[in-house]
């Protein structure tokens, strides 16, 4: 993926989680700022994002992002429930 057209904020680093063998690319990024439902094409300096392109889904929470990644891995996409049943069970934001 490339930084310089992310399309959803300004890249801080791309890197890649390995559980043995099974690799999981991520995006660190700062999202853009919306008003009245239009980009301001200018990042919000105190919020951080996480992207996986595999299964293209971003969150505000890493843990969430590898258990997600983690469901689409095993089950298929649309784990949207299970994600937050676990991400709730283990008191994650």
């Amino acid at each position: 993926m490339s930084t310089t057209k992310f399309p959803w904020g300004r890249v801080l680093r791309e890197f890649t989680i390995d559980f043995d063998g099974q690799l999981m690319s991520v995006t660190k990024f700062h999202p853009w700022v919306y008003r009245n439902c239009n980009s301001t094409g200018k990042p919000d300096p105190n919020t951080i994002h996480y992207h996986c392109e595999e299964i293209g889904r971003s969150d505000s929470s890493l843990q969430r992002l590898i258990i997600a990644w983690m469901a689409t891995q095993n089950l298929g996409l649309n784990q949207y429930a299970l994600v937050e049943g676990i991400s709730r069970a283990l008191d994650i934001k």
